[in-house]
């Protein structure tokens, strides 16, 4: 399970996810980054394709579990949680709740609150960050001027945020989707020689939390996060557009991604079968 013991867990297929608000969790996140008496760690922001592939690769499970802090990314998460924790397990029950992350998505905010919905978390607690002066240093799976970009869309919405560094999470070196040791080793001591205390990586699941975890062992402190496609959204200079606000309030967000990347649907295979896990769970 995840490492902080402030506030209660609950397990969804072997991973645990906080009970957390996201105003916690941003406080938290702060807080601990900026302690140079805290030890590094990385937070994850699991959603259903990490619970997918975490229920068939105990190791991945295992990367999940030992992060600082498991917060829900996803409407189909806090579903889970509703409907193992909030009643009684009943095929009705089950057809009620799934019918609510249409119909009524806010009514499953127990026992999670709150999910963090990519860029409407980093957004947020890019601004706590600024407001504490806590140094950022961006990670992203983009070739080095594009992530740049991301950092100069940063300080122009956020003008007194500190930028300690960005950089390319391309490996040339290893195969696609891989990084070596050699480029960990390298990276660690750009970030620990920029003093880098809220590291953002965006480099995709499951790459960027085995990056996050091995990193965390080699700074002598800050908090690393796995943004997965954040920096790809137009908002940080990307290209992807983010979802009209009736389709994020209604749910169906990951409907609306498919519709504009069909070749997402076998990703989104992963949908059912997390539903047919959670409603078989005992």
């Amino acid at each position: 399970m995840s490492k902080q013991q402030l506030y209660d867990k609950v397990d969804l297929l072997g991973v645990s996810i906080d009970v957390i608000s996201l105003a916690e969790a941003i406080s938290y996140i702060c807080d601990n980054s900026s302690d140079p008496t805290k030890p590094a760690g990385y937070v994850i922001k699991p959603y259903v394709e990490f619970l997918d592939k975490a229920y068939s690769k105990p190791e991945l499970a295992t990367l999940l579990n030992n992060a600082e802090l498991s917060i829900a990314d996803g409407v189909a998460v806090l579903w889970a949680a509703h409907y193992l924790y909030a009643g009684p397990r009943t095929l009705l029950r089950l057809l009620l709740t799934l019918a609510q992350i249409v119909t009524a998505p806010a009514n499953l905010c127990w026992p999670v609150p709150q999910r963090a919905a990519g860029i409407s978390f980093t957004w947020p607690l890019l601004r706590a960050a600024a407001a504490k002066n806590v140094r950022v240093y961006l990670i992203g799976k983009e070739s080095p001027a594009e992530i740049e970009l991301v950092a100069t869309t940063i300080v122009r919405e956020i003008p007194n945020i500190i930028i300690a560094g960005t950089l390319s999470g391309r490996d040339t070196s290893s195969p696609h989707g891989a990084v070596s040791q050699d480029w960990i080793t390298q990276t660690a001591d750009r970030l620990t020689a920029a003093n880098a205390e809220l590291i953002l990586v965006g480099m995709g699941f499951p790459l960027q939390e085995q990056v996050c975890a091995q990193l965390s062992t080699l700074l002598p402190h800050g908090i690393l996060i796995g943004e997965g496609g954040t920096f790809d959204y137009d908002s940080f200079g990307g290209r992807r557009r983010k979802a009209p606000v009736a389709v994020q309030r209604s749910g169906l967000e990951w409907l609306w991604r498919l519709a504009l990347e069909p070749h997402r649907i076998v990703r989104q295979l992963a949908i059912p079968r997390f539903i047919y896990r959670i409603w078989r769970t005992l």
